[in-house]
């Protein structure tokens, strides 16, 4: 049974989706409509040399904005439409979408984990703290060598929050108290056998 489910905020996503569907309108601009940019050069209606020098250079890039915004909007429509979660909680563990695109996420067992906690973390170059995850392994074994949206910190798995629909102290707050759970039924049980 999932405790909480947690996916990557629609609104973002959409954003993200107009933000390529603009570029995508500036690519058909550039090279074709010239709505908004400027037009190659023409003398009496004939394209100068000049001309089509700005031409070649439109076609270049408006080919490059208009993959740029496909991708951009390719990602939002599918991420949007598929809707996979990027951190699961369950009765028995953790499910982490940390692995490349494409492979399935990670399950972490309760007792393979310290602690899990929020935290938020500078930005080396000077902008706004980000909102990250720290999830305190006991082993990390078996988890990736390099996880995508996440860093290693010796047993420490800082995974990057922005973007998440849910806010990142709930989602610890529901994460220690599956932990504290998970620790009195071990505990309940050693004493029954006892």
């Amino acid at each position: 049974m999932n405790l909480l489910r947690v996916d990557r905020s629609p609104i973002r996503l959409f954003l993200f989706g107009l933000v390529g569907l603009l570029l995508m309108i500036g690519a058909v601009d550039v090279m074709w409509g010239h709505w908004l940019s400027t037009a190659p050069d023409t003398y009496n209606e004939e394209i100068t040399s000049k001309g089509r020098n700005q031409r070649r250079s439109d076609y270049v890039w408006g080919a490059f904005l208009l993959i740029s915004g496909a991708g951009a909007f390719g990602y939002a429509v599918t991420s949007l439409i598929r809707r996979t979660p990027v951190l699961v909680l369950r009765e028995d563990g953790m499910t982490l979408d940390i692995g490349p695109p494409g492979e399935d996420s990670v399950f972490v067992p309760w007792h393979a984990i310290e602690s899990v906690q929020c935290a938020a973390e500078k930005d080396p170059d000077g902008g706004s703290d980000r909102d990250v995850l720290v999830v305190d392994l006991r082993d990390p074994s078996g988890l990736p060598a390099e996880p995508w949206g996440a860093s290693w910190d010796g047993n420490r798995l800082v995974i990057d929050a922005a973007g998440w629909e849910k806010p990142i102290e709930e989602v610890s707050i529901h994460a220690e108290t599956a932990i504290e759970h998970a620790r009195r039924l071990e505990h309940q049980e050693v004493d029954d056998d006892d």
